[in-house]
């Protein structure tokens, strides 16, 4: 990734996630908007009641989305991502590999974090993500350690299976978000606050309803100060509200 200055001379690119000061941050205190269901787009053909979002993973990326959401299955004898149905929609589960592994070969400095919702058959993604040359990007952390900084993990994916604890995931209406955490939280682990509505499925009219300020910046705040920082956002249609402004306040110096 290249920056320019005032007069259009590029210079390199120093930043991590899109702000300098969190290349020293460890990663457990930087915030990271998720992509819900991230594959499940209007861009890739998702029906509407299957689309999680407009855009597909490699416009969210570019756009500054930085940990996604994929749920794999098993469809007609290969690896894909779906959302419930696979004939409500469907990708190649190695051609969203393709799509992660060039936006971190080209953004070595950014983090993109990743959990499956695997309806695969047992082993069947890790198998794909060895066999794949995004395997030699993947990061792997050891549950309850200290982690490492953005500008040690530049340019790497970082899965957070068994890293995670956070909030329910069915609400209503906007009354119902909620901060409470399903479980009990642990040291070096990573808060998720599901921030979407689902009555009676994802849609931009909810979105509307609730990506926007002040619902999101009060949602958040509530979580921040009932239980700590957010390290994962995750959302519906990305691409509506201030999402990405909220994670930007949360990552502030």
């Amino acid at each position: 990734m290249l920056a320019c200055t005032t007069d259009e001379e590029p210079v390199p690119y120093t930043g991590c996630n899109g702000q300098d000061h969190l290349c020293e941050r460890p990663l457990d205190e930087v915030a990271f908007l998720r992509a819900h269901n991230s594959h499940a787009s209007h861009e890739r053909g998702y029906h509407l009641v299957a689309a999680n979002h407009t855009w597909a993973i490699p416009t969210q990326l570019e756009d500054g989305v930085r940990s996604l959401n994929v749920d794999v299955y098993e469809w007609e004898g290969q690896l894909a991502a779906c959302h419930g149905f696979c004939d409500l929609g469907t990708q190649p589960f190695d051609e969203i590999l393709d799509e992660i592994h060039a936006f971190l070969v080209d953004n070595d400095r950014e983090v993109v974090l990743i959990d499956f919702q695997d309806e695969a058959p047992a082993g069947a993604i890790d198998e794909a993500i060895a066999a794949h040359d995004l395997n030699s990007l993947v990061y792997l952390h050891d549950s309850g350690t200290p982690w490492p900084t953005l500008e040690e993990l530049g340019g790497r994916l970082v899965m957070t299976a068994g890293h995670v604890y956070g909030t329910g995931w069915k609400y209503d209406e906007p009354e119902d978000l909620d901060c409470t955490v399903q479980g009990e939280p642990f040291e070096h682990g990573l808060y998720e606050v599901t921030h979407v509505l689902t009555n009676p499925i994802a849609s931009p009219e909810n979105a509307e309803a609730i990506n926007h300020d002040p619902v999101i910046g009060d949602h958040v705040d509530a979580c921040v100060a009932e239980v700590g920082f957010i390290n994962m956002l995750s959302v519906d249609y990305y691409s509506v509200g201030d999402t990405l402004a909220v994670i930007d306040e949360l990552n502030a110096p």
